[in-house]
């Protein structure tokens, strides 16, 4: 099988992994959520957003969590937005990106990101991609495994 060429992997590790779920699919409950972290100094580095089939918003963040007390404000912070919404917090995960040029004229390559993690049993808790990239946050215990699995089917420089 000829391996895909991507430009690199980008690791990062010691992330916490907070899932927003039940907001109110109505303008700015992203933005809001998203100023709590700025607001306490929490440092957002993924986002990713979707709608349930209730309709809710759904947004997932990762962060690098300071030890101080900002990072429990932030969250109760944003746990007191709106009566109904949910706070999940996710210790010990990575954030995984591949990256390489001109991502949007090849067929595929997030198909063969995502099976060649779902295939040795690694659990992608959620994904982002851009024009260029290709985003999964798993649980850092699967880290060597998944850079495996993607060494085996892209050629990385």
């Amino acid at each position: 099988m000829k391996k895909e060429s991507i430009g690199g992997i980008i690791v990062d590790e010691n992330l916490t992994f907070v899932r927003i779920m039940d907001l109110p699919d109505e303008p700015d409950w992203g933005g809001s959520a998203l100023e709590e972290f700025c607001f306490y100094g929490q440092t957002v580095n993924f986002i990713s957003e979707n709608m349930d089939s209730r309709g809710n918003a759904n947004l997932s963040v990762t962060l690098h969590k300071d030890e101080s007390e900002s990072f429990q404000k932030a969250i109760d912070s944003i746990d007191e937005l709106h009566e109904d919404i949910s706070v999940q917090v996710i210790e010990n995960v990575s954030l995984l990106t591949v990256y390489g040029p001109h991502f949007k004229e090849r067929c595929g390559l997030a198909a063969t990101f995502f099976r060649s993690l779902g295939i040795r049993g690694i659990n992608i808790l959620s994904i982002s991609t851009s024009i260029s990239s290709i985003s999964a946050i798993i649980e850092t215990k699967h880290l060597e495994a998944s850079l495996v699995a993607l060494r085996d089917v892209f050629d990385v420089p």
